[in-house]
């Protein structure tokens, strides 16, 4: 087929196509995916506990993340007992945990993206399920670092609701 250079052979518009919702999902359906909404993330940052450097920096950036608390910037939560120097739980090297409610979510995300600068972050949310939110469902900006899954439980009898005294995430007012 030849096409002139003088012919328009793009199909004709018909406008955009309008949405039609032809779903037979009822409201206890609609309930039910609100409920099981995760409300809850935390942040580890890793550096190598071993390199001054790399855990100044780690410092340097924890110290930040707490004057933006101050400010009002989000209300986010590094880990109360300060950082970790050495392995714990399923994380190898020096970390500390940043906790987040969905309510903070996307502001924190985009300031770790922005600011993170050598260190790998592992973002998980948190449910009964531990095991499943630190391996398949969790994410990572930077290379992710090995964890070790061992003392994780597949199933909690509850979910891990942290800081009710904020009100925010799974302890937030419905």
């Amino acid at each position: 087929m030849q096409i002139s250079a003088d012919s328009d052979h793009r199909p004709a518009a018909s406008g955009p196509v309008p949405y039609t919702n032809t779903s037979t999902s009822s409201n206890a359906d609609l309930q039910s995916d609100y409920d099981n909404e995760i409300k809850e993330f935390h942040f580890h940052l890793y550096w190598f506990q071993n390199n001054k450097a790399s855990h100044e920096s780690a410092v340097k950036l924890r110290d930040r993340i707490l004057e933006l608390v101050r400010q009002g910037f989000f209300q986010v939560v590094p880990l109360k007992n300060g950082v970790n120097t050495s392995p714990r739980g399923p994380h190898p090297i020096g970390s500390y945990e940043v906790w987040c409610a969905r309510e903070d979510f996307a502001r924190c995300y985009s300031w770790f993206v922005l600011n993170r600068g050598p260190h790998s972050i592992l973002i998980h949310p948190l449910t009964r399920e531990e095991l499943a939110d630190h391996s398949s469902r969790a994410t990572w900006l930077g290379t992710p670092v090995p964890l070790d899954f061992t003392g994780l439980s597949p199933h909690l009898d509850h979910t891990p609701s942290q800081y009710p005294e904020l009100g925010l995430g799974y302890n937030a007012k419905k």
